[in-house]
């Protein structure tokens, strides 16, 4: 029961992730639209909407960012661990993780920071639609936690991987 309940909450997460990322986007697509059809059609714009477009898409990013690292496509350069004997890679691998776990929970640690501030000083947006500051910075903590986890959840995968793949290596050592 508890693998199977394991598999099904990241898939939950996994779909999570990916319908609320994607909900910010269109939200921030709408939102533009309607300034756009609000300032050429009635000649009227409403103060805010494209600053709430930009926190929409924020959350957006930051959301879906933690599935990049699941599926190990975030930025990188892979020339070197393709020309590299597999061990080395799977070394520099491990290094490109722990750096990225390293950023992500400082990235949480800040927004954290930034939240207290945010809210001893009463900071809010300005225009008409006024929000206070806190809660779009709500997603630096979210996001560094959401990336955190995936990068824990990544760098036990390759490790799982690269001792196996050890293993498998001794095996057939022992075969032949």
């Amino acid at each position: 029961m508890g693998t199977a309940f394991v598999q099904r909450a990241v898939r939950f997460w996994d779909w999570f992730e990916t319908q609320v990322g994607g909900l910010f986007l269109f939200v921030s697509v709408l939102l533009v639209f309607l300034q756009i059809v609000l300032r050429s059609v009635f000649s009227i714009g409403i103060s805010g909407l494209y600053e709430m477009a930009t926190f929409c898409v924020i959350f957006s990013v930051m959301l879906t960012a933690s599935l990049g690292i699941k599926r190990n496509i975030h930025v990188r350069i892979d020339i070197l661990s393709n020309i590299v004997p597999a061990n080395v890679a799977l070394v520099l691998e491990l290094i490109a993780m722990t750096i990225i776990l390293v950023v992500s929970v400082y990235l949480t640690y800040s927004g954290f920071l930034l939240i207290e501030e945010s809210l001893l000083l009463g900071d809010s947006t300005l225009g008409t639609v006024q929000v206070p500051m806190w809660i779009p910075q709500l997603i630096m903590p979210i996001g560094g936690l959401l990336m955190s986890l995936r990068t824990i959840e990544r760098l036990h995968f390759i490790i799982s991987a690269g001792s196996r793949s050890t293993q498998d290596a001794a095996a057939d050592a022992h075969v032949v």
